[in-house]
């Protein structure tokens, strides 16, 4: 053999090794901030992804939204800028809109109760992710509250105030449009900023998180009534996650749900804690005047309904969590039936 040739074939040997052991980078984009319990424990998931995969597969978590909002980080996923990202039902509204079925404003009581129907429920809606190119790995939820700067107890309490929803959130604006209220919709981005400057009266968020992004800086009451259930999930373009063996594509997975279900199973903890914290930094609570939330659940019953049959998701899934949410409140479920995350306790005990 010619030097040349020795020379050739030690050289593709090295190009051979270095591929072998090259990592799969996955980049993932989040709104939420790294020093949260959310970003620690994707930071957790993230580091046993790499020892159980031998570094073959990394997660690089760009926390705090600085890659944008949730539409550029879909766009960079889409130009390969971006493997993922950490999202919400709104921000597949118009390719996925049955998304949004959990988070109808008023329409669920207790988390006991959201999760007897997600047990029901979530594989149907999580089916669509496929067609999207996406894979996904279980929904973390927590209901969302009022914010405000003046005390909110009534409907008529909101007439006239500036209420931020989401960019994009249609299903959300026409339901304050039909209780005669005042959506102003902007970017996540823009919240803090807008309360502090008067551009929006109220905010309804998660306590969790509007802890964890400053927002309970800028607002002196909170009205602690379920407003609506707000979910969030990770979702990385298949044409990645398909590039890992199969044995990493388990890892992957298997770790991914884990800590999706850690921090959806501990949301009313960190809900209640959340809470804790709004009190002890000054900021009031108030409860729903008698009554009240009776009134906008009925008319917001019809307003859903009305959006099932124009076409803005499907009717047959409204009627099917409708079915299973009175099955719940009136007792009809068996008592070994299953439920997501720790309310199987309380669902089985009849804690409700």
């Amino acid at each position: 053999m010619t030097s040349v040739k020795r020379l050739a074939l030690f050289l593709t040997a090295i190009l051979m090794a270095g591929h072998a052991h090259a990592a799969t980078v996955i980049k993932i984009a989040t709104l939420v901030p790294q020093n949260t319990a959310w970003g620690s424990k994707i930071d957790a998931g993230r580091k046993e992804i790499a020892a159980r995969t031998d570094e073959r597969v990394k997660l690089k978590i760009y926390y705090g939204g600085v890659q944008g909002h949730a539409g550029k980080v879909k766009q960079r996923i889409r130009f390969g800028q971006l493997h993922g990202g950490d999202f919400t039902p709104t921000d597949f509204q118009d390719s996925m809109p049955d998304l949004n079925i959990y988070g109808l404003p008023f329409v669920f009581q207790s988390n006991e109760e959201v999760a007897y129907v997600r047990s029901r429920m979530d594989e149907t809606l999580s089916a669509g992710f496929e067609e999207q190119g996406l894979v996904t790995f279980g929904f973390a939820g927590e209901f969302a509250i009022v914010l405000s700067n003046e005390p909110v107890r009534s409907l008529e309490d909101l007439r006239g105030k500036q209420i931020w929803l989401p960019e994009g959130d249609s299903i959300s604006d026409r339901a304050m449009k039909r209780l005669q209220l005042v959506p102003n919709s902007k970017p996540i981005s823009d919240v803090i900023t807008g309360l502090r400057t008067g551009l929006f009266d109220v905010v309804a968020a998660p306590p969790a998180a509007a802890v964890a992004l400053q927002w309970h800086t800028s607002v002196k009451y909170f009205t602690d009534m379920p407003v609506l259930y707000a979910m969030s999930f990770m979702a990385i373009d298949k044409r990645v996650f398909n590039k890992l063996s199969a044995g990493d594509q388990a890892i992957v997975s298997e770790v991914l749900r884990r800590v999706y279900k850690e921090i959806n199973d501990n949301g009313p903890l960190d809900a209640a804690n959340a809470k804790d914290a709004l009190a002890n930094s000054g900021i009031q609570s108030v409860q729903p005047a008698d009554g009240e939330l009776e009134k906008i659940r009925r008319v917001m019953a019809d307003n859903n309904r009305d959006m099932a049959r124009q076409g803005l998701f499907s009717l047959q899934l409204l009627e099917q969590m409708q079915g299973h949410i009175a099955d719940f409140r009136n007792g009809s479920m068996n008592a070994g039936d299953v439920v997501v995350g720790d309310a199987a306790e309380s669902v089985a005990n009849g804690n409700r």
